[in-house]
């Protein structure tokens, strides 16, 4: 059964061409997403829910980029555009042999991508096809031939592995500049792009087994059923195993941990499922009303000292590969940007990813994300099911990619119980242990793991109304975030109502964290490189979170800052309001 919360899955819109170069002479696609006659909505349903919807709806899928679509974008001017596919760096991890770059061959050519024209598949949860024999014979033979193809083919299992690390590592500049890299992580590109990569992968596999029908299926870390290793991936000898991952999580039913740092929870299990669960409502809940807060911030061609900033759902999906890669050494393969679809696993977690996507797009219902050609008009190349570099077009709806997912229930829409009871809020400040807290003042602070940073933090305004809630979502910020781009970093963030500049002992609530996965390269002395500190900033969106906690009236908040794992440094931290783009709610 197709999942619908308001209509069929429409799929938010990003185009993004894979390329694989061979030695051989090969067409290749390009995808651009524009949002045509065939969208299931009508032209008067759309203009309801986005006065200001633009007719144009071009979103590259080309050699270099990949965006959405938006309602009245605003004209910039500045999309990424496709790399040159000649100056490929070496981008080779140090687990690597290999350097990631596909071979190259100048005489190709770029094509229009036809939409395929089969029926509408439907993905289906990883734990309910492990007793459909037929399916998995399927998939395995799939992954089998896929490995068993030549090297240098842009279908072989490590040439569509390498693609991720090609656009995560570094290996290309963005066009016409010398020292800007590509990236799909970070921003606004990650649900996008990541996407087209999953959509040409199993069209791929389908392709090499020729059943027009088939489908990857989706890891369902966000239901109790679901939190578990996929069984599906576990066996020894089957082509979708793989050694390098964590055996301690994906054997003997291990419950997933969304918040996990390479230290083990010590929680229950079945804590352990509220806190995912609770970690899921809260990432939806504060991000409905401002798409940057789920997917990510802008980020524009020739940018260099911008600060990257992911959404809550890419820092989620993280925590996922840091359980599922090694837990020492270089984290293979799911714990590396530059090894991560080395595993199999890793396009089940990210169908799971998209498909939260697509729930997300539903609940606004299916409102355009941002308002920004920037974001339209990106491209990336990829290689398609019939070995061509292709252009696509219509990519808003994602039935035109002929697929959909299996319903399931949807727990952490529910009644949870995610706030805390902590005894603090009975006990008089005479009881507690208070602690005075100050400002974060103008100089950059050193993460402690032992000794978490809280400082208070002044609101611009409290007892907001209604109105002016739906107008403008309260936001903490926290800028200037630096980590070495080759090591893994976690600090979580927590808000409190402080008593008068004292802090009780309780951190107070969970608000979302910051999450870094490692991505390294070898140098050319074959030592792994120092990475850059790169600079970074997260926004979480807290106007739910304090009508929850009773904190309207409070004109200033205790933040905290818990450093989990990795080394950082922040610039700031402050509450600000922006504007919305949805008045959607859970």
């Amino acid at each position: 059964m197709a999942l619908q919360l308001n209509s069929s899955f429409t799929g938010a819109s990003s185009a993004c061409l894979l390329h694989r170069e061979r030695s051989r002479r090969l067409n290749v696609p390009v995808v651009t997403c524009r949002q045509g006659n065939n969208d299931d909505r009508s032209d008067a349903a759309r203009q309801q829910k986005s006065p200001s919807l633009l007719d144009r709806r071009d979103m590259l899928l080309g050699l270099g980029g990949l965006y959405g679509l938006t309602a009245g974008p605003k004209v910039l001017a500045k999309p990424i555009m496709p790399p040159d596919l000649s100056k490929c760096h070496d981008a080779k991890a140090p687990a690597l042999d290999n350097h990631c770059c596909p071979p190259y061959n100048p005489s190709e050519t770029i094509s229009e991508y036809g939409f395929p024209a089969t029926p509408l598949r439907v993905r289906r949860p990883a734990h309910l096809v492990k007793d459909d024999q037929e399916y998995l014979d399927k998939y395995k033979e799939a992954v089998r031939r896929m490995k068993n193809l030549p090297a240098d083919h842009p279908w072989n299992y490590y040439q569509q592995a390498n693609v991720h690390c090609q656009y995560c590592n570094y290996a290309y500049y963005q066009q016409n500049t010398d020292d800007v890299p590509v990236q799909v992580h970070f921003s606004w590109i990650f649900l996008p792009w990541h996407r087209y990569y999953l959509h040409f992968y199993e069209r791929i596999l389908g392709k090499l087994i020729d059943d027009d029908t088939f489908t990857i299926p989706f890891w369902n870390w966000d239901t109790k059923d679901g939190m578990t290793f996929p069984a599906i991936f576990q066996e020894a000898s089957s082509p979708l195993y793989d050694t390098k991952r964590d055996q301690r999580h994906v054997k003997d039913g291990k419950i997933v941990d969304l918040k996990y740092a390479y230290t083990e929870n010590p929680a229950s299990d079945s804590e352990i499922i509220r806190e995912n669960l609770c970690f899921i409502q809260k990432t939806f809940k504060h991000s409905l009303s401002l798409a940057e807060l789920f997917m990510g911030d802008p980020v524009r061609a020739g940018e260099k000292e911008i600060q990257e900033a992911n959404g809550q759902l890419e820092v989620i999906h993280n925590a996922v590969h840091m359980w599922v890669g090694e837990p020492c050494g270089y984290k293979e393969n799911m714990g590396d940007f530059s090894t991560a679809a080395r595993d199999s696993v890793f396009f089940s977690h990210h169908s799971n990813v998209d498909r939260l996507w697509e729930i997300y797009r539903n609940l606004r219902g299916n409102r355009i994300e941002f308002e920004d050609n920037d974001w339209l008009d990106s491209t990336f190349l990829f290689y398609d099911e019939n070995e061509k570099l292709v252009k696509m077009g219509d990519c808003l709806n994602p039935t035109k990619l002929r697929y959909t997912f299996e319903q399931v229930p949807l727990p952490w829409l529910g009644k949870i119980n995610c706030q805390k009871t902590t005894e603090t809020k009975s006990k008089s400040t005479t009881e507690m242990s208070l602690t005075r807290v100050g400002e974060f003042g103008t100089t950059p602070k050193a993460l402690d793991a032992s000794n978490p940073l809280r400082v208070t933090v002044a609101r611009p305004k409290k007892n907001r109304k209604k109105k002016e809630k739906q107008e403008k979502v309260e936001v903490l910020q926290i800028n200037d975030i630096k980590v070495t781009t080759n090591e893994t970093a976690r600090f979580d963030v927590y808000v409190a109502v402080p008593y008068g500049d004292l802090a009780g002992p309780d951190y107070g609530e969970f608000v979302g964290s910051f999450v870094r996965l490692a991505h390294r390269k070898k140098g050319s002395d074959g030592t792994e490189e120092q990475g850059p500190k790169k600079k970074g900033k997260l926004k979480l969106g807290i106007t739910a979170l304090l009508e929850d906690i009773d904190a309207e009236d409070a004109d200033k908040l205790v933040v905290t800052l818990v450093l989990r794992t990795g080394s950082v440094t922040v610039g700031g931290v402050s509450i600000n309001l922006l504007q919305t783009d949805s008045t959607a709610a859970i």
